[in-house]
């Protein structure tokens, strides 16, 4: 696994190659190149999936490459017991302005820092098919001599009760301000969240340490706990600043209920960023629910939240 980088965080990678690289020759061995799937899918809403090649993790490494990493001319459907969709491949340029908004927010695209993208990222859908809650969708993909499946259910919504802002601890950070939420846990184990933050109107970000949550230790209870605020991947961020919002901000907050497939994903995902580069941290299997592939196929069930901070 950790031979390749996962392209499902592929618009992240675009910032972090933009500087000036030293040529390292080591020889290592690549390994095989697997099929990697982001795809997702919200209630009323159409699903999206990105199809890409599995980049060797220490090649001489440029946006291009990411770029030409799509996989086009794939069969890719979307299943239910009484409804089947063939997805068909867009390029972000053709898609609706709605289809646009829900492309930004699932794979965090900021057109206005990388223009090129609108042409460049590929993905397949169809209008004809819209998520449910308590909807199961079963994905299959045919595509250079290989089969992948998966499966996923939109769980239903699992809204925060309230939202609210907190000063930053440290006074002389008096125009920070922290997100605070309170959430009321059901009384049944098993609810599983991914969360996202925009602020004043900029695309939706995932929290940037971790963006899920999991009710294993908090089952049935009240929780009143700071959210951070979510960056791009590829952001350099300051840590004395990181995670707060300004004094003035205008913040929403997409709160999507997720199976336990897609938590994991998403968790050992992040454990494994956060391990790279740290000599004291441990490999980490990042846990997929795509059969034959890598990445995940994972349904959301949405509830969106706006407080601004006075």
């Amino acid at each position: 696994m950790k031979w390749f980088v996962y392209t499902i965080l592929l618009v992240s990678f675009f910032g972090a190659f933009s500087s000036c690289e030293e040529d390292i020759n080591l020889d290592i061995a690549t390994g095989e190149e697997k099929l990697v799937v982001q795809g997702h899918i919200e209630q009323d809403a159409p699903p999206f999936v990105v199809l890409t090649r599995s980049l060797a993790v220490l090649s001489n490494t440029q946006s291009s490459s990411f770029t030409g990493s799509f996989v086009h001319g794939a069969t890719v459907t979307v299943s239910t017991n009484s409804q089947s969709s063939t997805l068909q491949e867009k390029r972000l340029v053709d898609l609706s302005l709605d289809q646009k908004q829900l492309v930004n927010e699932f794979f965090g695209i900021n057109l206005s820092s990388s223009p090129n993208l609108a042409t460049e990222f590929y993905v397949y859908t169809s209008p004809d098919l819209k998520g449910a809650l308590g909807q199961n969708y079963r994905l299959s993909i045919t595509a250079n001599g290989k089969v992948l499946t998966a499966a996923t259910t939109i769980p239903h919504l699992t809204p925060v009760d309230s939202l609210w802002f907190m000063p930053h601890p440290n006074s002389k950070n008096d125009s920070l301000v922290t997100l605070w939420y309170r959430y009321q846990d059901p009384d049944t184990l098993g609810n599983n969240v991914r969360f996202f933050t925009s602020r004043n109107g900029e695309p939706f970000y995932p929290g940037y340490q971790a963006s899920v949550l999991t009710d294993e230790f908090v089952n049935g209870r009240i929780i009143d706990f700071p959210l951070e605020r979510g960056y791009p991947k590829s952001a350099k961020v300051d840590l004395e600043s990181s995670g707060y919002f300004e004094r003035g901000d205008t913040v929403q907050l997409k709160w999507a209920a997720i199976d336990y497939q897609h938590y994991q994903f998403w968790f050992t995902m992040e454990a494994d960023r956060a391990s790279n580069g740290n000599p004291f941290g441990f490999p980490t299997t990042v846990r997929s629910n795509i059969n034959g592939g890598l990445g995940i196929w994972g349904g959301y069930g949405v509830s969106r939240h706006l407080v601004i901070s006075r």
